[in-house]
């Protein structure tokens, strides 16, 4: 439907040229540059000059678009030159990429004609290399009329137009023509050293897209505006090589669009869909070598649907939460626009003019711009991002360090406390006996209370060894040792060493430890320890002493005195508990 409207409003267009009339000269420096001329479509291509002059022509314009076509398309016109004056005027074309262009001069009146061939396929034929616009002379008397005729054949789509201009015009066109050309070429070349030189130092893989993409359309604009170093070709296939350029570009653009709308890991499927026309777009860059005219027909429709479907990827992008999706986006639309209205005056829907095809190159630099802009965006988002995981992981590497540290402290508490007690009965051992007895002498001298010590053995030991053998030792020693646990809290117990065993009593006379020590030696007779025929009862013996606040620099000299207790005890009769200052 779009397209009959666009057919539509060309026929519509086509109305104003109903009246064409010649082109007069009245004073030198008159010049054409919009005017109505009268055209005529050869579909066969193969038409002589002689049966083009008896074919009906319509009326047309001065600007053509004829898009993708193999008919080769022939433009009349008359020029008067109504001034004084011999004069030089030239037809020249506003494009280089026509393929074959070819000039037939005649007076209105004579039969005789001048013919002049140029265009790409006429590179290196007439030993010239040169690029150049397609211009042809007219050299006109005063008083004199010529009739111009002018053919073009196009292996790209034809969007062109020609001036009827005189020397002095032409030199300032061309001067102008360079000028903002090299001033536009100037400022993309500058953005690609730029963003080249950022990806030779970060390799960011979107840096790289990008430079390609950019360095494809600016290889495609110097060569179909002849700019050095793409305005000699030593044929018209080296020519068309350039050309490939166009799709190598695109497809980079799908996979500069990939990278920046993050479809891999955001949109797989659509990721699949782009991938795969970036290498469509590089296959037809292979078949252009062999079928250009084809080729191209190919390219420029599937741009057609693949610049749109990449706003679609984008915004998809965009609503996933990638935020440099909004700025390529913004790029995207600014280009596909004026993209758009190129597309349709290359495929003849639209007529040629130069500010359509300036605003395509205006998008680019644009478009290119904002993409810069884009990557840098990402790569901040993507450092920020970095930057989260890096604090994300250093709280964590501090949380695991500080639970690692509690759990060596605790370890070490652990391991201090395996290392302080003994493992049959869990109770203390010696040397953390002797360690905690230093401080509770020290507070016992700040404070002035007093300390005592209790010795207990148990009796006849050996014997219990010896008639129902080590395990049921070991049994009476944890049993005793769990009544030795049941004292008071302030009371340190430990195994002393074999069946001796050891309770250091704070703020506790030695009356005070008799009376304790002797609760004990009753509590241990009513134990009961199981063996493989009967039960069997123990007794224990115990000696009592107090610290010398004023003399005793250590608890050894207690253990001593206690250890003599004992010893007494033991040899009264056992079963018995002896202080050391009852004897």
């Amino acid at each position: 439907m779009v397209r009959f409207f666009l057919i539509f409003l060309f026929l519509f267009s086509t109305l104003s040229f109903a009246n064409t009339k010649d082109l007069i000269i009245t004073q030198k420096g008159d010049i054409f540059t919009d005017f109505n001329v009268e055209m005529y479509e050869d579909k066969s291509a193969a038409q002589s000059f002689a049966e083009i002059k008896k074919s009906k022509f319509t009326p047309h314009s001065n600007r053509i678009s004829t898009g993708y076509s193999e008919s080769i398309f022939w433009f009349r016109f008359t020029l008067v030159n109504n001034s004084d004056q011999d004069l030089i005027y030239f037809a020249e074309f506003t494009e280089n990429f026509a393929h074959k262009v070819h000039g037939f001069i005649s007076e209105k009146k004579l039969f005789n004609f001048s013919e002049d061939k140029q265009g790409v396929a006429y590179l290196a034929l007439e030993n010239s290399d040169e690029l150049l616009k397609p211009k042809f002379q007219i050299n006109i008397k005063s008083g004199e009329s010529k009739t111009v005729y002018l053919n073009i054949f196009g292996l790209y789509a034809n969007f062109t137009s020609f001036n009827i201009i005189d020397t002095p015009t032409l030199n300032l066109y061309e001067l102008k023509h360079t000028g903002f050309y090299s001033v536009y070429f100037g400022a993309i070349l500058a953005i690609l050293i730029y963003n080249l030189a950022i990806y030779a130092f970060i390799r960011e893989t979107a840096y790289l897209y990008y430079t390609v993409y950019v360095a494809s359309f600016l290889i495609w604009q110097l060569g179909v505006n002849g700019f050095f170093p793409f305005d000699r070709f030593s044929s018209s296939f080296s020519y068309y090589l350039n050309g490939l350029s166009v799709p190598i570009g695109l497809s980079f653009l799908m996979c500069f669009a990939r990278t920046i709308l993050e479809t891999k890991t955001r949109l797989p499927k659509l990721d699949r869909i782009i991938k795969a026309i970036a290498s469509l777009y590089f296959l037809l860059a292979l078949t252009a070598i062999f079928f250009t005219h084809y080729s191209f027909i190919v390219i420029s429709f599937i741009t057609t649907f693949s610049m749109p479907f990449l706003l679609y990827t984008g915004f998809k992008s965009y609503r996933d939460g990638n935020g440099s999706a909004l700025i390529f986006l913004i790029a995207q639309a600014a280009f596909l626009s004026m993209s758009t209205l190129f597309a349709l005056m290359t495929e003849g829907y639209l007529e040629y003019r130069l500010m359509t095809k300036h605003g395509l190159i205006a998008a680019f630099l644009v478009e290119i711009f904002i993409f810069s802009l884009a990557i840098a965006y990402r790569i901040r988002m993507h450092e920020q991002e970095k930057l989260k995981i890096i604090n994300q992981a250093n709280k964590e590497l501090d949380k695991k360090v500080k639970e690692r540290t509690l759990e060596l402290e605790l370890s070490q508490v652990k391991l201090k406390e395996l290392a302080s007690k003994d493992p049959l009965t869990d109770l203390f051992n010696r040397r953390f006996l002797y360690e905690i007895s230093n401080e509770l002498i020290l507070i016992a001298k700040r404070d002035k209370t007093p300390i005592s010590v209790i010795i207990f053995d148990i009796d006849n030991f050996k014997k219990i060894n010896d008639t129902f053998g080590h395990t049921i030792g070991d049994d009476v020693i944890v049993e005793f040792a769990k009544l030795l646990k049941q004292t008071r809290e302030s009371d340190i117990a430990a195994r002393f060493g074999g069946e001796e065993f050891l309770l250091i009593l704070p703020n506790t006379s030695e009356t005070g430890a008799l009376e304790i020590a002797n609760q004990v030696r009753k509590e241990a007779e009513n134990l009961s320890i199981r063996t493989l025929t009967d039960s069997l009862s123990f007794t224990v013996s115990g000696g009592v002493s107090s610290v010398l606040i004023a003399a005793d620099t250590g608890i050894e000299l207690t253990i001593h005195r206690a250890d003599q207790a004992l010893y007494q005890a033991k040899r009264s009769g056992k079963n018995k508990i002896q202080s050391f200052t009852s004897y």
